[in-house]
């Protein structure tokens, strides 16, 4: 089996406040040229989409220990 491309969606919600919360969500879908591997091109992908959701919410350079996330 050949993959030729894919999606790579991720989101997240924190809270900064009590009762406020913020949800970002973002999907990135990538083709492979041909003779490449998929390892590579999902490891950009995956960097690329939680990068931006992190950026939306304002947790960039954050550690997920550090980052304020909703109670579950």
């Amino acid at each position: 089996m050949q993959v030729t491309g894919g999606r790579v969606s991720y989101g997240r919600t924190v809270s900064p406040a009590q009762y406020e919360s913020k949800r970002s969500d973002v999907e990135l879908s990538f083709t492979l040229a041909e003779g490449e591997q998929l390892g590579e091109s999902l490891r950009q992908a995956s960097e690329l989409v939680r990068a931006e959701v992190h950026r939306v919410l304002g947790i960039e350079g954050r550690t997920a220990a550090a980052a304020p996330q909703r109670p579950r």
